[in-house]
């Protein structure tokens, strides 16, 4: 998109799409990694950096992996909104999602967890679980766990795009309820 075209509210969107499909298929793109944000188990807000596993802009459904043990599914498990953050540095692009996670349920894992490289699968288990405290990083025990992989699956509700120019800021909502179709918004 160029710095000097205003762009229509069907482009920007796409160009937001387009951005996160680039995060599953390009290991360097900037949506690779996002920030997703659940409300903690104390209460208090949690954000933490994930990878982007799968992006389909058809079904609004974005897709990551992560260890079940993990504190983020049980706080999923007890409040399914979310939120997802991406900086992209190079479209100068701020995607902003809000999301209803569900973990998927553990009969359609088989063929996922069979395309991980093992090397990769030890990051789905190991002693002890995520975020215990340890005496040292050689205390923790990496190995890989069928059983403790999950993927949690993000149903876009609303996409908030912020685009920012040397010659103007453009900002939009997108909102599933109503239809995706966009409303700019004051940057």
């Amino acid at each position: 998109m160029n710095d000097s075209a205003t762009p229509d509210l069907h482009s920007f969107l796409a160009l937001g799409w387009d951005r996160l499909r680039a995060g599953v298929a390009e290991p360097t793109a900037a949506a690779r990694t996002m920030t997703l944000a659940t409300t903690g188990l104390s209460g208090w807000p949690q954000a933490r950096t994930v990878v982007l596993r799968g992006a389909d802009q058809a079904s609004g459904l974005l897709t990551v992996h992560t260890d079940g043990a993990s504190e983020k599914v049980a706080e999923i498990r007890m409040d399914q909104r979310a939120s997802l953050l991406v900086w992209d540095d190079e479209e100068n692009l701020q995607i902003r999602l809000r999301v209803e996670v569900e973990e998927r349920p553990r009969k359609y894992l088989a063929k996922l967890w069979e395309r991980i490289p093992e090397s990769a699968r030890r990051v789905y288990g190991g002693a002890p679980y995520p975020g215990y405290a340890i005496a040292s990083p050689q205390d923790h025990h990496s190995e890989g766990d069928f059983g403790r992989f999950a993927v949690l699956d993000c149903a876009v509700v609303e996409v908030e795009l912020l685009r920012i120019t040397p010659i103007r800021h453009y900002r939009a909502v997108y909102r599933v309820s109503e239809g995706f179709k966009g409303t700019w918004l004051a940057p």
